[in-house]
């Protein structure tokens, strides 16, 4: 299992592994770092990295191998916040992450073997934001949850004993 966690004595984000077995957890990254995301056959995991801060910040998608040790491929994305929830196709052969362009959420894919990005959703209107998104086991069919970026309600509740 790998997962991102506060350790008490120090401000940095922590990603660990350990086994569904139980044992002591083996840190993998730390810094500001979130979203981790195991391949799926369980030798890479990926994840959020952002080094720097303010506008000298720049966002990397780390691609590392779960054993540990060095990464094995970083990804430049073009601004922090603008890139997120980094995830795998199922074949393993490529990442996906949310990206926003012109206002509105779409999925891109990143082959491991290199070359541009692909961007896979088209949405231009509204819902505009993907909230999650997941990938169907034989790779043809893709789940999206949308949701309004520009819609809000109030609800007030009243009468409480």
């Amino acid at each position: 299992m790998v997962y991102w966690a506060l350790v008490a004595n120090d401000s940095l984000v922590h990603i660990f592994k350990i086994s569904t077995e139980g044992g002591i957890a083996v840190e993998l990254a730390r810094g500001s770092v979130s979203s981790p995301a195991t391949s799926p056959d369980g030798a890479l995991i990926v994840y959020e990295r952002v080094d720097g801060q303010g506008t000298a910040a720049k966002a990397k998608i780390v691609v590392q191998k779960l054993e540990g040790g060095t990464p094995w491929q970083e990804i430049d994305v073009p601004s922090y916040y603008s890139a997120f929830s980094p995830g795998w196709t199922p074949d393993g052969r490529a990442i996906t992450y949310l990206r926003t362009v012109g206002g509105a959420t779409q999925i891109f894919m990143q082959p491991l073997a290199g070359g541009s990005p692909v961007q896979l959703t088209h949405f231009d209107t509204e819902p505009s934001d993907i909230v999650a998104y997941a990938w169907s086991s034989d790779g043809k069919k893709i789940a999206i949850t949308r949701a309004r970026a520009n819609d809000t309600d109030v609800v007030m509740f009243s009468g409480f004993q």
